[in-house]
């Protein structure tokens, strides 16, 4: 492609504007990769420019010798880590500690009736769902991902609800983010989540788990790589009431782990 040739007024060293303007970039570029080097042989953390698979900035940081199987959920700038590889985008903590950054994006496919998770664990879910279909539980997604809009919504909602039962604004607030996230804090907005219910019974509630497609989905989640995210003894930890309905995708080895301990995200990150 022609470009058009730019002039610049030259200053007494003889150097052009657009000259000092290419010398900035290129001395830009050589700090950024002399800080990746140093990170790299320290093991520590620097923030890079991590492309999801359509070439957008999916917001995370790139942790050079680093293993993403044993973050921190403690440590700020431990728990958007991701290794050279591109591993650990499966164990991102989000809750009320740990938000999104406000410049997160993922790709996403879609699976009908107007759902959409992170495109890589589409096909897990599939099969997921089709598996229990041919065990005889027919098993519907309720809720995938939300965009900002979509949980703020649910989230202001909710806190009314409290309202309207007599809570006071501050006591509104705390407990209707024990059972619908705020903004920027939900797993839904990752796209790595999902409410899952029986076809027999939608409702999203305790009784869920009385289900045979709950009763299924316990038992063999994790061979698909999801597991139960709130428990009900582990309330305290992940700050959500139990639900029964809402599974998470961390990847086959971390959700058999999870699964078999029987603990939650938050502690198989901390070990």
């Amino acid at each position: 492609m022609y470009r058009k040739r730019v002039s610049g007024r030259r200053n007494r060293t003889g150097h052009t504007r657009m000259g000092r303007r290419r010398q900035r970039r290129r001395l830009a570029v050589i700090c950024c990769l002399m800080a990746f080097m140093l990170g790299f042989l320290s093991g520590k953390t620097v923030t890079l420019a991590i492309m999801d698979h359509e070439g957008r900035n999916a917001g995370v940081r790139a942790a050079a010798g680093t293993d993403s199987g044993n973050m921190d959920p403690a440590g700020d700038n431990r728990i958007w880590e991701i290794d050279e590889n591109g591993n650990g985008w499966n164990l991102v903590l989000v809750n009320r500690d740990h938000p999104l950054p406000s410049d997160f994006t993922t790709s996403l496919a879609s699976l009908g009736e107007g759902h959409q998770v992170d495109r890589r664990i589409a096909s897990d879910l599939r099969k997921m769902l089709e598996d229990g279909k041919r065990a005889g539980c027919d098993i519907l997604i309720v809720s995938s991902f939300r965009t900002m809009e979509q949980q703020t919504r649910l989230y202001e909602r909710k806190v009314e609800q409290m309202r309207s039962q007599g809570y006071s604004q501050e006591r509104a607030v705390e407990e209707a983010g024990k059972i619908v996230a705020p903004p920027g804090t939900s797993e839904h907005q990752l796209g790595l989540a999902v409410d899952l219910a029986d076809a027999g019974y939608t409702t999203l509630d305790e009784r869920q788990e009385q289900t045979a497609g709950y009763q299924w989905l316990v038992r063999h989640c994790a061979e698909y790589g999801f597991i139960l995210r709130y428990p009900g003894d582990k309330t305290e930890i992940t700050g959500i009431i139990y639900e029964p309905w809402h599974f998470r995708y961390v990847g086959k080895e971390a959700a058999a782990e999870i699964m078999e301990r029987e603990i939650c995200l938050e502690e198989y990150l901390s070990q």
